[in-house]
Order: C-alpha cells, then structure tokens, then sequence
C-alpha cells in the first residue's frame, strides 16, 4: 500500500486484532521516512503477515507489537530489515519469545513490555 512512500513519516492507524495471510505485506517497505510504526495490536500472526513490513524503513526507531506468537520466516520474515540500529521496541507482557534480528526484534534495541489490560510499560 505504501511500499516506497519515502515522504511518509507518520504511518496510519491499523487497529486490526485478527490478521489474514499476508495482510500487511511489505506495507511500509522502504518508506525510509517513517520513525514510528502503527501499533500493531493483533495478538496472533497470520501466514506473512508482517513480512518485510519494514524492511528499509531506515528512519524507524519505535514498534509497539503485542503479538504473542513467535515470530518467524512464517510471520515476519524480514519485518525489521534495515531499520534504525537504536530503538525502543514495545510487546506484550503475555509474549514469552526473545528473537531478535531481522525477524524479530531489531538488534540494538531497548524492550519494554506492556501489560495488555492495563497499558503499562516496564523496561526489560
């Protein structure tokens, strides 16, 4: 949808909590605009759904995910490809996965979790 949009700096609201295959494919690839992703408040991924998401967004420097599936080739394979070395990444207190790299949390950066119900951050 907005695969390319360099300009694009602030990224439109995806409030979607059950997520089909493929649904926000390379959404954001190479917006290398955009510092702060969507929330993403689905809890459980979907076949590539967040596949290359946001590859080359080299700008991004904050994901808030509160998906408690573990990420993968299978889910988001490449998401966080060349975003920002420094970042913070905020997932839900419910996620009991760690990966990080290009298929999960970026290397580099701080991770907060957020208790779903109540909206609370704590540092890791």
């Amino acid at each position: 949808m907005f695969y390319g949009c360099t300009g694009l700096t602030t990224a439109p609201e995806l409030p979607a909590t059950t997520l089909a295959s493929s649904c926000y494919s390379s959404m954001f690839n190479g917006c290398t605009g955009l510092t702060t992703a969507p929330e993403l408040p689905a809890t459980t991924l979907a076949s590539n759904c967040y596949s290359s998401m946001f590859n080359g967004c080299s700008k991004l420097n904050y994901i808030k995910a509160l998906f408690t599936t573990t990420p993968s080739t299978s889910y988001t394979n490449s998401w966080v490809n060349g975003v920002s070395s420094t970042g913070t990444f905020v997932k839900s207190s419910e996620a009991t996965w760690d990966l990080t790299g290009v298929n999960g949390i970026p290397e580099g950066w701080t991770v907060e979790t957020i208790n779903p119900d109540e909206g609370q951050e704590s540092e890791e």
